[in-house]
């Protein structure tokens, strides 16, 4: 009996490691793959009609607004409810009924106006054309008629790299004889990256490429050859005497797009250095990994004696002492993480006290260079409290403030609590942090 169990135990072990193996590949699919043809990326992509209407007392009305290109994003496999674009093409409708008592504003989400099937959206973030130009509508619920696209980092971007613009232009639309302004009605064009620049006037880093734009494309999506996107489509050069295109065109870096999505916690899809994982290994290696892990478990918990001591030898449920090290569990940490700046990416265990960030090298845990603008010697402090499960931060009287997630800039040497997942900055978003338990 003793060595059928043990036999059995072998084979439990084995189709755990298979099942673990399995599930990685699997989530390597999910992560990196889908892969698309750039023209496929017309899925993800709308007609956002934006207007601004003025009501006189003389009963009189005037409407303005403009029509560009949006773009969805999220979770792959689930419904859309969020919508990229330009600032600039909801100017109108966002903008002017904050500055005039008189004027109200009407953002559409077009997926066919030949069908008339649009919806009203929200603007939820708006930056004006002088400043990130970017803008992000929430439909009023969750869709199915478009599909997330996926985003990459633009520091994998390369110049020279082939591109595609995909859009709505108004020239295109005015030359056909009744536009649809459906997935059909999308056009494509190609070129290359030119160069990584921060145009004149703005204050977004942008790439400078040949691929041709033109009015109705703004806000459109910029993508690579695997139908990632890489841009923001928002402006063209032209010459000031003829105002004649110069065939130079810009679009807005991926990154200034995601540090806004990080801040407004809404979700996207990073493909991260996962790309060259294809679709498949989701569908083929997922399915095995799971069917693996559950015949394992099942095959060990049948050689359970005594209330699980088999399970509980193998490491896989029973009973289990807790095991505490500094402040909280092993195996669940509370730690602070940097999101941007110099510490993005790197993390700070705050299960062994408390973490002081500054410029001072004698007094700080997290230590800033002596020349970094807007962080004080001793800037704020971060602990986290195992009693309340929070975490807790407080501004240490800094020059430049420390600020929430929301914008709240916090009071000096006054608590704040902070739950899992919220973020805060000092002085300016280029020094954002993260509490979270991992």
């Amino acid at each position: 009996m003793v060595k059928k169990a043990n036999r059995k135990q072998i084979a439990a072990i084995a189709l755990l490691v298979v099942g673990l193996v399995g599930a990685v590949f699997g989530i390597f699919g999910l992560l990196g793959g889908g892969n698309i043809e750039p023209y496929e990326a017309r899925q993800g992509v709308v007609l956002v009609y934006a207007t601004a209407t003025a009501y006189y007392e003389d009963g009189s009305m005037e409407q303005t607004g403009a029509t560009g290109t949006g773009w969805a994003i999220g979770k792959p496999g689930k419904p859309i409810q969020y919508i990229v674009t330009n600032g600039h093409v909801v100017e109108a409708a966002y903008a002017y009924p904050k500055m005039y008592n008189n004027v109200s504003g009407l953002v559409q989400v077009y997926y066919s106006a030949a069908e008339n099937d649009f919806v009203q959206a929200e603007v939820v973030y708006y930056s004006p054309q002088t400043e990130k130009d970017i803008a992000i509508l929430k439909l009023p619920t969750p869709t199915d008629k478009r599909v997330p696209l996926r985003l990459r980092a633009s520091d994998s971007v390369k110049m020279s790299e082939t591109a595609y613009a995909l859009g709505y232009p108004g020239d295109s639309s005015s030359r056909q004889n009744l536009p649809a302004y459906d997935l059909d009605d999308v056009t494509i064009t190609k070129g290359i990256i030119s160069n990584r620049v921060s145009p004149a006037g703005v204050s977004y880093e942008a790439f400078q490429m040949d691929v041709s734009i033109a009015g109705g494309n703004s806000g459109g999506p910029l993508v690579d050859e695997k139908g990632r996107v890489i841009g923001i489509n928002s402006l063209g050069a032209v010459d000031p005497n003829t105002g004649l295109s110069l065939g130079m065109n810009y679009a807005i870096i991926i990154d200034e797009l995601t540090k806004i999505l990080d801040q407004e916690r809404i979700d996207y899809t990073m493909i991260g250095g996962l790309g060259w994982v294809p679709n498949w290994f989701a569908y083929v290696f997922l399915p095995i990994g799971i069917l693996a892990l559950a015949g394992g478990i099942l095959l060990l918990a049948m050689t359970t004696q005594k209330g699980g001591a088999a399970l509980a030898a193998a490491g896989i449920g029973g009973p289990k002492k807790s095991v505490t090290k500094g402040r909280g569990p092993v195996g669940k940490y509370a730690v602070l993480r940097g999101v941007t700046g110099k510490y993005a990416g790197q993390k700070f265990d705050l299960l062994q006290g408390k973490v002081v960030i500054g410029r001072d090298p004698a007094t700080c845990n997290i230590v800033f260079d002596k020349n970094t603008p807007g962080i004080s010697g001793r800037h704020c402090q971060v602990v986290y409290d195992a009693n309340e499960d929070c975490f807790l931060i407080t501004d240490l009287g800094s020059s430049y403030g420390t600020f929430l997630g929301n914008g709240k800039k916090l009071t000096a040497n006054v608590v704040e609590k902070l739950s899992t997942g919220d973020t805060f900055y000092l002085c300016d978003n280029g020094n954002r942090f993260v509490v979270t338990k991992e």
